[in-house]
């Protein structure tokens, strides 16, 4: 093997330590926006059932 096919690939150890990093902040996007999704959800769930409840509770009354 040539030295220049040698000193193409970068160290591996090098390439995991710039990649953590990035994984986590990526990791750590897409826990957010899920976590945003879900408390919409539940919200809505949560005023659905409200509007039920009054519609309910005026056809008892």
């Amino acid at each position: 093997m040539s030295k220049k096919k040698v000193d193409k690939h970068p160290v591996v150890h090098e390439v995991n330590q710039t990649a953590r990093p990035r994984k986590r902040q990526n990791h750590e996007q897409k826990q957010k926006d899920k976590g945003e999704v879900v408390v919409k959800w539940i919200f809505g769930v949560l005023f659905a059932l409200s509007i039920l409840y009054i519609i309910w509770s005026m056809y008892i009354a």
